[in-house]
C-alpha cells in the first residue's frame, strides 16, 4: 500500500494515530473533529413531513444521512456496506411502532394484580389453624369475663375440636414432631375452666385429669388445686383434701405462698368435717411458715372449740407477734413549715397505698379484739381475770393502744350479761383521762344512765365526753336525748345539728332530728331528715313508717298509702301498718279496700279491739250478722269482764233470728252485771216480743237501776260516758234495739230522730258507731219520740198479731206501778 493510494481494507487506518498525539492536540486534529460531527449527540434532528413514510426510512431503503453516506471512515471516501436486509424494529406487515419496554400510550393501564401466596402447603395450613385456635381461646376468655358462660363454653369446645383436627393434619403431613404442646395445654385448660364456670364439674375433672396425666405438660401438678376446689363445690371434701395434699407434695419449696394457701384450704376443710384437731395442726403449720392474722384467728377458734386453755393463750400470743410493718403515723405526721410538703403529705394520706395500709391496720385490730373477746371468758376462772390477762398481753405487745378498746369491750360484755353495775365500774376507770377512750367510755355511761332514768348523770357524762372529744357525735346525740326528755326541743335541735356537722351520716342524729321536727309540727324539715336517712339505710322499716306518717299528717293520702305499701313489702305481717292503711281507705270511702286491710290486720293480731269493732260494724252494715258475731265472740274471749262486747254479740244473735239464744245471753249478762241498764232494756224487749212473764220483773229491776243511776248523777259520781238523763234512757228508747240494730235499721225506719240521722253520715255505719258512743260505754241517746212499733223490724218476718199495749205511752208512764196482766201478751 502506497502513501497516496487507497487501500482495499475498509477498516484500515483506525490505529494510525501518531504516537506523539495527546489530548491537548485534539482540538487541532481535523480528523477527530470531523468524527465528532458524525456522533449521535451532534446529529441534526430532522422532522419528517409525511408521518408514516419518513419513519420507515432506514438502512433498508438506502437512505443515508449527510456526512455518512460517502463512506465509513472520515477522509476515506469509501461507502460503508449494508449490514442488514431490513431496518431494526420495523416490519412491513405490522404498523405497531417499536416499543420494546411497552411504554406506548396505547398499552398503558392498571398493573396486573400480584399473585397470591400459595397456602396449599401443609406448613401454611398448620400455621393458619393454630392462629384460629388461639383466636377462639382468647374470645372464650373474653366471653367468660363478660359473664357469658355459655358462649365461652361453646368457643372453648370449638377450639378443642379444631385442635384435634390440627393433630390429625400434622400426622397426615408427617409433622407430628413439630406439634405445639403449649397450644394443647391452653386449649385443655380453657375448656376445663369453662366447664367449671358452667357447673359441669364431672367434665371439668375429666379435662383436668387429661392434663395432669400427660407428662409433657410442665407444672401441671398445680392444677390439682383446681380439682380440689371443684371437689369442694361438689361436696366431696375427702377427695378435695386428697387433691390438695397431692398439690402440696408436688409444689416446690420455693413457692412458699402457694404451699401456705393450700395448707390453709386443708385446715378449712377439716373444720367443715369436724376434725378440729387436724384443722388446728394445719393452721399452726401455717403460722410456723409465715405468721398471719387469718390463720392465727382460725387456730384460736379451733382451740376454743376444743376447750384448750393453754393452746388458746399460746395462739393469742402468736397472734400478737404478727408484724404489720406499717409506720403510718411516723410517715404522715411530719409537721413542717414547708407548705408544699404539708400539701403533699395530705395528698399521700388518701392515695391507694395509704388506704391499703389503713385497711390492713383495721383488720389487724379487729382480729386481735375479736380473739380477745372470744377467749377472755374461758381462759380463766372468772371473766374479769380473763380480760385482765388479755389486757396485760396486749399492753406488752406492739398493739398496746388496743388495751383501752378491750376494756370498753369488757364493759359491753358485762352489759350483755345484765351486770350493769360491773359495766359502770369498768367504764369509770377511764375518768380523768384525756384520751378518745375516755370519750367513748363517757358516752357509754351517759347512755346507761339515760336508760336507767338518771338524766342528770346522763347529761353530765355526755358533757364530759363532748369536752374530751368535741367531734364525738354520739355525745351530742345523748345530750339531745336528755333535752328531749325535759321538753327542750330547741336545744335538742341545736345539739343534733352539731352532731350532724361532725358526722353527716350519723343515723341516730338524723332520726332524732326528724322526730324533733315532727314534734314541733315542722313536717317539711322532718321529711327532709327522713329522706336523707332513707338514702343511708334504704330499707329501714322505722324510716319508711315515719315518712308515710308524715305524709298522712300533711294530708297527702296517696303518698302516705304508697309509703305504707312499701313498708308492707318489707314487713308484710305488721298489723299496725295494715290498720293504718285500712283507716286511710275508710276515710276516702273505699270500704272494700279498707275491709281487706282491716281483715289482714285482724288475721295477724286478733286482739286489737278497734279492728274488731270496725270489722263487726262493717259486717252488720253489709247485712252479714253471722260474721259480726264471730268477731264479737272473739272480743268476749279477750275481755270477758267488759259487758259491751257481750251486748254486741247478743244483738247479732237477735239479728240472725236466734231469739232464745239472745235471751239466754242477755240473762247471763244481767246475772254478771245486774246494774247494766242496756241489758235490762233488751231483756224487757225480748221478753215482751216472746210473750214471757219475766218482762214485768225486768221492768221493776230497770226502774230500780235507773233510780240508782239518777241518785249517782245527783251526787256527782256518774260513770264516764253516761251523760244522758233518765228521760233519754227510758224504756221506750230501749225498744229501739241495740246500738248495732239502730245503726243498721235507721235507713228503713222513718220514725228515727235527729240523733240517728246525725250518725248516718257519709262515713258509713262504722263511723256512726264510733261517733255516737264513747269507747268505754255502751249507752246511746236516741230521740225520745221514737215509737215502739216503727223502731223495730223483725228479720225473720212479722210476729203473730197481739194487742197494742201502750202504743203511744212514753217510758215515763211506767211510774211506780207494776205491770198488770193487761199489759202482757196473750
Amino acid at each position: 500500500m502506497t502513501a497516496n493510494g487507497i487501500s482495499d481494507d475498509i477498516y484500515s487506518g483506525y490505529n494510525d494515530y501518531p504516537s506523539v498525539y495527546s489530548t491537548q492536540d485534539l482540538d487541532q486534529d481535523e480528523f477527530f473533529q470531523e468524527a465528532l460531527k458524525t456522533t449521535f449527540a451532534k446529529r441534526i434532528t430532522m422532522t419528517p413531513k409525511t408521518p408514516g413514510t419518513a419513519m420507515r426510512l432506514g438502512t433498508s431503503t438506502g437512505y443515508h444521512r449527510g456526512g455518512t453516506a460517502a463512506g465509513g471512515r472520515p477522509g476515506t471516501g469509501v461507502p460503508r456496506p449494508m449490514t442488514a436486509v431490513r431496518g431494526a424494529g420495523y416490519t412491513s406487515s405490522s404498523r405497531r411502532p417499536f416499543d420494546p419496554l411497552n411504554m406506548s400510550s396505547s398499552s398503558k393501564g392498571p398493573a396486573p394484580p400480584l399473585e397470591a401466596a400459595k397456602d396449599d402447603t401443609p406448613e401454611e395450613k398448620i400455621k393458619a389453624a393454630e392462629q384460629k385456635i388461639m383466636e377462639l381461646i382468647e374470645s372464650s376468655a373474653a366471653a367468660a369475663c363478660e359473664n357469658s358462660m355459655r358462649v365461652a363454653l361453646e368457643r372453648a369446645r370449638e377450639a378443642s375440636s379444631r385442635e384435634r383436627a390440627l393433630i390429625r393434619l400434622q400426622e397426615q403431613a408427617g409433622l407430628s414432631d413439630s406439634h405445639n404442646v403449649d397450644l394443647t395445654f391452653a386449649v385443655l385448660f380453657n375448656l376445663a375452666s369453662q366447664y367449671t364456670n358452667n357447673e359441669m364439674y364431672t367434665e371439668a375433672i375429666a379435662t383436668y385429669q387429661a392434663i395432669t396425666r400427660n407428662r409433657m405438660f410442665s407444672n401441671s401438678a398445680r392444677l390439682k388445686v383446681n380439682m380440689g376446689n371443684i371437689y369442694v363445690k361438689m361436696g366431696q371434701l375427702s377427695q378435695a383434701i386428697k387433691m390438695y395434699r397431692m398439690a402440696l407434695d408436688q409444689a416446690p419449696v420455693a413457692q412458699k405462698d402457694l404451699r401456705i394457701k393450700i395448707m390453709h384450704n386443708i385446715g378449712m376443710l377439716f373444720v367443715q368435717m369436724g376434725r378440729l384437731e387436724e384443722a388446728a395442726n394445719s393452721f399452726e403449720w401455717v403460722m410456723r411458715e409465715r405468721a398471719e392474722f387469718k390463720a392465727g384467728l382460725h387456730a384460736i377458734l379451733c382451740h376454743f372449740a376444743l376447750s384448750h386453755r393453754d393452746k388458746m393463750k399460746r395462739g393469742f400470743l402468736e397472734l400478737l407477734e404478727v408484724q404489720l410493718n406499717i409506720d403510718q403515723e411516723d410517715k404522715y405526721n411530719n409537721s413542717t413549715d414547708d407548705v408544699a410538703a404539708n400539701i403533699l403529705n395530705e395528698v399521700i394520706k388518701n392515695d391507694d397505698l395509704s388506704k391499703l395500709e389503713r385497711e390492713m391496720k383495721l383488720e389487724a385490730e379487729k382480729t386481735i379484739l375479736s380473739a380477745a373477746k372470744l377467749i377472755a371468758p374461758v381462759i380463766e376462772d372468772t371473766l374479769t381475770a380473763g380480760f385482765a390477762w388479755c389486757v396485760d398481753a396486749i399492753k406488752s405487745s406492739t398493739y398496746g393502744p388496743l388495751a383501752a378498746d378491750l376494756e370498753i369491750n369488757k364493759a359491753m360484755v358485762f352489759l350483755h350479761n345484765r351486770e350493769t353495775q360491773l359495766a359502770i365500774d369498768t367504764l369509770k376507770v377511764f375518768e380523768n383521762r384525756e384520751t378518745k377512750a375516755n370519750s367513748a367510755a363517757s358516752t357509754m355511761l351517759s347512755f346507761i344512765y339515760y336508760l336507767q332514768g338518771d338524766y342528770e348523770e346522763a347529761e353530765r357524762c355526755g358533757e364530759e365526753a363532748r369536752k374530751v372529744d368535741s367531734y364525738n357525735a354520739a355525745a351530742y346525740v345523748n345530750l339531745a336525748a336528755c333535752a328531749i326528755v325535759r321538753g327542750e326541743f330547741d336545744r335538742a335541735r341545736e345539739l343534733l345539728l352539731c352532731a350532724l356537722e361532725n358526722d353527716a351520716s350519723h343515723v341516730q342524729a338524723l332520726y332524732n332530728l326528724g322526730l324533733v321536727y315532727k314534734k314541733q309540727n315542722m313536717y317539711e324539715e322532718a321529711l327532709e331528715c327522713f329522706w336523707k336517712l332513707r338514702n343511708l339505710i334504704r330499707y329501714d322499716p322505722q324510716t319508711l313508717y315515719q315518712i308515710g306518717h308524715l305524709y298522712q299528717l300533711i294530708g297527702d293520702v296517696d303518698q302516705a298509702a304508697e309509703w305504707y305499701n312499701q313498708l308492707l313489702g318489707i314487713i308484710p305481717s305488721d298489723p299496725g301498718v295494715l290498720q293504718k292503711l285500712g283507716e286511710m281507705y275508710d276515710s276516702v270511702g273505699d270500704k272494700q279496700q279498707a275491709f281487706q286491710f282491716y281483715h289482714d290486720s285482724y288475721r295477724f293480731y286478733p286482739a286489737n279491739f278497734e279492728v274488731i269493732d270496725w270489722l263487726g260494724s262493717y259486717s252488720i252494715s253489709m247485712q252479714v250478722a253471722e260474721k259480726a258475731l264471730n268477731y264479737f265472740e272473739r272480743a268476749v274471749e279477750l275481755a270477758p269482764d267488759q259487758p259491751r262486747w257481750r251486748l254486741l254479740a247478743a244483738a247479732c244473735l237477735r239479728r240472725t233470728g236466734q231469739f232464745h239464744k239472745a235471751l239466754a245471753e242477755y240473762q247471763d249478762i244481767h246475772k254478771k252485771f245486774p246494774e247494766n241498764i242496756e241489758c235490762l232494756k233488751f231483756l224487757i224487749r225480748l221478753c215482751s216480743d216472746l210473750g214471757l212473764k219475766e218482762a214485768q220483773l225486768y221492768a221493776s229491776e230497770l226502774k230500780k237501776a235507773e233510780r240508782a243511776r239518777e241518785l249517782k248523777e245527783r251526787q256527782g259520781s256518774a260513770r264516764p260516758g253516761t251523760t244522758g238523763s233518765k228521760r233519754s234512757n227510758s224504756g221506750t228508747s230501749s225498744r229501739a234495739g241495740s246500738v248495732m240494730s239502730i245503726l243498721s235499721e235507721h235507713r228503713t225506719s222513718p220514725g228515727l230522730g235527729s240523733a240517728d240521722r246525725q250518725g248516718s253520715h257519709s262515713g258509713g255505719p262504722a263511723r256512726a258507731s264510733r261517733s255516737s258512743m264513747p269507747e268505754n260505754s255502751l249507752e246511746f241517746t236516741p230521740d225520745q219520740n221514737i215509737r215502739i212499733e216503727t223502731s223495730y223490724s223483725d228479720p225473720v218476718g212479722p210476729l203473730p198479731a197481739r194487742p197494742m199495749t201502750s202504743a203511744g205511752k212514753r217510758d215515763d208512764d211506767f211510774g211506780d206501778e207494776e205491770l198488770g196482766d193487761d199489759l202482757l201478751p196473750e
